[in-house]
């Protein structure tokens, strides 16, 4: 799994995309053309200074306001059900679920260090971070579109393929980005 090194532009942009500051962010997996962030990386698990520890099923994180709320409405339409039915009627897109998950599972296993994993002996949680994309352990369950469609922009992801198809997702138009007012790169309008 290959991944950009977060910038400052990158971090500013990404705050207000999300309306907060990233946790656990450690790269941009995706930009869109205008070169903002739309998918980020983020660590597995976090460890706390004072001994707590936070688990972050969910590694590609989509971050692009427009193709947040295009697949929100998407799922609102009932689409999940609509996926789960296509993978419990589909067994070669069910095995190509598989083998992206198992692909997820050891990037999200590759992201930890020494210390995560020692951490993650010494407390007992070795199954926490092995139960799927998005923490999720089912092979007909789809627990969140987003995610799916972070993981197939980032990598590959047969579900998000499909959710992107649907939409026919796209970035912004020309002259038109959203993040742009995020930068100060948006083009002024002249009286």
């Amino acid at each position: 799994m290959t991944y950009e090194e977060v910038s400052q532009v990158d971090h500013e942009v990404v705050s207000r995309q999300i309306d907060r500051d990233p946790i656990g962010l450690i790269g941009i997996g995706d930009r869109c053309k205008f070169g903002h962030p739309t998918v980020l990386v983020t660590k597995p698990l976090i460890i706390r200074a004072e001994g707590d520890f936070e688990v972050f099923p969910t590694l590609f994180w989509l971050s692009c306001p427009k193709r947040v709320t295009e697949i929100a409405e998407l799922e609102s339409r009932g689409f999940v059900r609509d996926l789960e039915g296509r993978l419990k009627n589909d067994a070669d897109l069910r095995a190509k679920y598989r083998e992206a998950e198992k692909s997820y599972l050891r990037a999200q296993s590759h992201l930890l260090g020494d210390e995560e994993r020692e951490f993650i002996e010494k407390h007992g949680l070795e199954n926490a971070l092995s139960r799927g994309i998005g923490g999720i352990e089912s092979n007909v369950n789809v627990k969140c579109l987003h995610l799916h469609v972070a993981h197939e922009l980032a990598t590959h992801n047969p579900l998000g393929k499909i959710v992107i198809d649907e939409i026919r997702l796209e970035d912004c138009p020309e002259g038109g980005a959203i993040c742009d007012e995020f930068t100060g790169t948006s083009p002024k309008n002249e009286d």
